[in-house]
């Protein structure tokens, strides 16, 4: 069993890690593979990229003789990939801002316009389908949406996405 990744190249270890990977079963001396980064669930953006391919004895070489006494191994090469058309930068910043909404707010935050536009870029706001009380605040640059009961002024869900529920 080997796994094989597309990393985004440069990522410090705070980073949300950008790439794809698949663990993949060896069944010959000499095999070639395809690692369709298109099945990635979040599209890659360009970029310059590290393709890695990694064997770790304990994923499964118990039971061949001749692969469990064989040490970890890794081998790389360095690729430019024409991705999604977003860039790196864009993709990055993306990432930094979910996470600062899945780590700072909570069901009942209150509705702070100036602080979110501040951490998460301008937004657009519509009509929610959660009730008649609630709006939609999607922030593109932030591929996020806040739900926000007017009567109570706080936020009541986020969700990732463009969404109205």
């Amino acid at each position: 069993m080997v796994m094989a990744s597309v990393n985004l190249a440069d990522l410090k270890d705070d980073d949300v890690w950008i790439g794809y990977n698949e663990k993949l079963l060896l069944s010959e001396a000499n095999q070639t593979f395809v690692l369709d980064t298109s099945k990635s669930n979040v599209p890659l953006p360009s970029g310059e990229y590290e393709v890695e391919v990694n064997f770790y004895p304990r994923w499964g070489a118990d039971n061949n003789e001749k692969a469990k006494n064989v040490p970890e191994l890794r081998s790389s090469q360095n690729l430019t990939l024409l991705g999604s058309g977003q860039t790196e930068q864009s993709v990055k910043v993306k990432n930094d801002r979910q996470r600062w909404v899945m780590s700072s707010l909570d069901m009942n935050t209150p509705w702070d316009e100036a602080r979110f536009v501040t951490k998460l870029g301008p937004y657009e706001k519509y009509q929610s389908d959660m009730s008649h009380l609630h709006d939609a605040y999607y922030f593109p640059e932030s591929d996020i949406t806040l739900l926000v009961n007017r009567l109570k002024v706080e936020v009541t869900v986020w969700r990732l996405g463009r969404v109205k529920k």
